[in-house]
């Protein structure tokens, strides 16, 4: 009997290749905002950037990898922790992301950090074992291979080397997210309609997918977190719409009076939120850590 069609397997790959090639062009679109406003992401997110680096036990001298990169600033904040003698290498899928990586590399003298694209989230392109310690920041949740990204990391890897990850809890949580989402969608279409969205799970649900990639000693915590600082409610929704890609792609198929309209009840739900400015909004987040054994 002959069949037709295609097997779950290649259907599951082709899908996660569409997955990739829209979160390509997303992150293409959002990677100018993210150079342009690197320092008001940057400065709230430091201080639970190191104790991701300490769940990682990141070092002088250590090689790390920084998985889902973006403009560069973990990889960059690790860096200055392993010193010259260490090296730090930055991965992701868009071009533009990790040009502007290299960019704020070349301006900080960073000689230590290198940055590349990968084809996809499993497929490192790094030698087994070249590590001593992985991250990754807010990325996990967008790859549509999770397991495969997480078996990746654990690979490149030395035995004893740890990972540790940072992560967004869900939209209706971390307050930028939560204006986009109520904001766009109550206007719909929303943005990213008919895309795979980010898939957030629990807490059992990551150290379940961390165990079953190999890792040992996993654990996970939550804590809040700031997000960014804008001067006020405005600047803060330009900024939110300049780093997201799907937002910018919505925006543009919008017409002007559609786009104002918008832009006045984002504005006025951040204001209510910040009546005295500056805005700093911030969110739960969930930081996981685990050990490859070897």
């Amino acid at each position: 009997m002959t069949t037709t069609g295609t097997a779950p397997g290649a259907a599951d790959g082709l899908l996660d290749e569409a997955v990739r090639a829209q979160q390509r062009a997303a992150w293409a679109l959002a990677a100018p905002g993210w150079a342009e406003y690197r320092r008001d992401l940057a400065a709230p997110a430091r201080r639970v950037d190191e104790r991701m680096f300490r769940l990682a036990r990141l070092g002088p001298g250590d090689r790390v990898l920084d998985l889902a990169c973006g403009a560069g600033g973990p990889a960059l904040a690790a860096a200055e922790r392993v010193g010259r003698g260490g090296r730090v290498l930055g991965l992701d899928l868009a071009p533009p992301m990790v040009a502007a990586a290299r960019s704020l590399a070349r301006e900080r003298g960073a000689v230590q950090a290198e940055f590349r694209t990968v084809a996809a989230e499993n497929e490192l392109g790094v030698p087994p074992g070249s590590f001593d310690a992985a991250v990754c920041r807010a990325g996990l949740p967008y790859m549509p291979d999770r397991a495969g990204a997480l078996r990746a990391v654990r690979a490149a890897l030395r035995p004893g080397g740890r990972f540790s990850a940072l992560l967004a809890d869900e939209p209706g949580v971390v307050s930028p997210f939560r204006v986009r989402h109520g904001v766009v969608t109550r206007r719909g279409p929303a943005a990213g309609t008919g895309r795979r969205r980010a898939r957030h799970g629990g807490l059992g649900e990551w150290t379940a997918l961390l165990e079953s990639a190999g890792f040992t000693g996993v654990r996970a915590e939550a804590r809040r977190a700031p997000v960014f600082e804008a001067e006020h409610a405005a600047a803060a929704w330009v900024l939110i719409v300049r780093t997201s890609g799907a937002l910018l792609s919505w925006y543009s198929g919008l017409d002007e009076r559609s786009r104002d309209a918008v832009h006045r009840e984002a504005v006025r739900t951040l204001a209510a939120w910040f009546p005295d400015g500056p805005v700093r909004p911030s969110g739960e987040v969930v930081l996981l850590c685990g050990t490859n054994p070897g």
